[in-house]
């Protein structure tokens, strides 16, 4: 069985679209529900509202389950386990969309490696015999195939920064405010600096990563380098939970970095990273252990763009928490 890569490829676009937008007009797509989102309620109703402005069919993933990337790094289940949640995941959003947006790291990672997984014969059978498990206690086969193997799916994956950055010239359009040359450090997270499965070739893998940086410039601000750019958030899958005291001195040295550099705050493409860098439990445990308490506010990209695009609160839902991860940046992006 050959599988067909899933991620959309964003080189191809770009050649046959002078204006990428237009290769997603007409086309279904659909937000994936990443589990640590419901923190930031921002990072999807904000973008799903741009997708909306930009008169795109939009909607939100149904029937669609975790991405169980963490059970599986934390060693809870098995790669066939892993791949059969995913295919499932697969065989739904297959059927509602043409485009998945995907804005953790994580997930993104999860749906394209259980795929890479059943490229190993064991692995598959034994994923098809999970999901012919499911399939038997359903009410019914709601549609024909349901919960076999997809062998070339018509659904493609993207991830958020990859599809802003991507359509750029028309989201500046977009804007209503702009960074006002704030200096901005970014992080832009293990799964996504490390992904080689949505790459086509060695080169797009190695090349330089700085779409980020290259959208801060576009919104007016001015990226600032840092010397934990690279590396990880402090998350780790199980580190936090078995060695919470060494994995949040990772995450100490990350905020201190960019707070040495002078900048205004961190933005980063996931929901994974931002809950570690912002939680306020780890900066409490920080102070406690690492003697400083770290003031840097953190924000995602979708919540940026929400905020730059003037997204009221009633329309992009609590992007004004009284918080200050987001009030600070909110108070001197809006006061224009």
């Amino acid at each position: 069985m050959n599988f067909n890569n899933l991620a959309l490829d964003l080189q191809e676009i770009k050649k046959e679209y002078p204006n990428p937008l237009e290769f997603f007009k007409g086309k279904k797509l659909c937000l994936f529900k990443a589990c640590l989102e419901k923190y930031f309620p921002g990072v999807r109703w904000g973008f799903q509202d741009l997708l909306e402005e930009l008169e795109l069919d939009v909607s939100i993933c149904n029937d669609q389950s975790c991405c169980s990337g963490t059970f599986f790094q934390r060693n809870l289940i098995t790669r066939a386990q892993f791949s059969a949640i995913n295919e499932r995941n697969l065989s739904e959003m297959n059927r509602q969309a043409d485009i998945v947006l995907f804005s953790c790291n994580g997930c993104y990672n999860s749906l394209l490696r259980g795929r890479d997984f059943l490229k190993n014969t064991e692995v598959r059978d034994k994923t098809q015999k999970i999901l012919n498990s499911v399939k038997k206690k359903a009410d019914e086969e709601k549609y024909p195939g349901m919960y076999d193997i997809l062998e070339n799916p018509k659904l493609k994956l993207v991830h958020d920064l990859d599809f802003l950055y991507l359509i750029r010239d028309e989201l500046l359009n977009a804007l209503k405010f702009d960074l006002r040359g704030l200096k901005v450090a970014v992080h832009y997270g293990c799964h996504y600096l490390n992904l080689s499965r949505d790459k086509k070739n060695v080169e797009n893998y190695l090349g330089s990563k700085n779409k980020l940086e290259a959208l801060i410039e576009l919104f007016g601000g001015v990226p600032v380098d840092y010397q934990e750019r690279e590396n990880c958030c402090g998350w780790g899958a199980s580190q936090l939970l078995i060695n919470p005291r060494e994995a949040l001195k990772i995450t100490y040295s990350k905020l201190k970095s960019a707070e040495n550099v002078g900048a205004s705050f961190i933005l980063m493409p996931c929901p994974t990273c931002l809950y570690t860098l912002s939680k306020p439990e780890y900066r409490d445990n920080i102070k406690k252990w690492f003697g400083e308490k770290l003031e840097i506010p953190t924000i995602h990209l979708n919540e940026l763009v929400a905020i730059l695009r003037g997204c009221e609160e009633e329309r992009c839902i609590t992007l004004r928490r009284k918080t200050p991860r987001l009030e600070e940046i909110f108070e001197i992006i809006t006061q224009q």
